[in-house]
């Protein structure tokens, strides 16, 4: 299935309108609205080799590549506290940000996707409203579990990886942050 095909197999209608932000539109409680995708992501083995090929051979760029840990303490996996420390590529790509993960150390559903599929495309990430809790709570409301959550150092911000592969054939995740809003 090419990147296209994929894209256009969501369910979901995605309604793009750039001059408001998340927190200015009028979202019912009990909705879901999404309106825009922020980025798509792809698991990989080794995110500097994946950035260096994306970067060669179709002019990607540039990268910004960085570490991130994440303490049991704030990282679950389906409910569960986890620790991990992952390895982040970012690009521009038009209006959307493609985003390379590596799991470098710890359990994550990124290594569980590697082993079961290899590198692919895993999600494609979601402004949401804030704060992160109530968001996690109103997906919850309509039968959408969290597959894995991160929450930051700011209790109103984090990101989830929500069950809807079944759904609308992908993972949804959620980003709710204040840059969003």
């Amino acid at each position: 299935m090419s990147f296209t095909q994929f894209l256009l197999s969501l369910v979901i209608v995605i309604l793009i309108d750039e001059k408001m932000s998340v927190s200015q539109r009028s979202i019912p409680e009990d909705k879901i609205i999404l309106r825009e995708i922020v980025h798509v992501c792809i698991v990989v083995r080794d995110v500097e080799k994946t950035a260096k090929a994306f970067a060669d051979n179709f002019g990607v760029g540039p990268w910004r590549i960085r570490r991130i840990h994440s303490p049991s303490t704030r990282a679950s996996l389906r409910g569960e506290p986890v620790e991990y420390t992952l390895k982040f590529g970012h690009a521009r790509m038009g209006p959307i940000t493609l985003e390379l993960v590596e799991t470098v150390d710890g359990k994550t559903l990124y290594q569980e996707f590697l082993e079961e599929h290899g590198e692919g495309i895993h999600h494609i990430g979601v402004p949401t409203p804030l704060p992160f809790d109530a968001e996690i709570e109103k997906w919850q409301k309509l039968g959408i579990k969290p597959l894995q959550i991160n929450k930051m150092e700011d209790p109103e911000e984090g990101w989830a990886y929500m069950d809807t592969q079944g759904l609308v054939g992908c993972i949804l995740e959620i980003l709710s942050f204040k840059r969003y809003q």
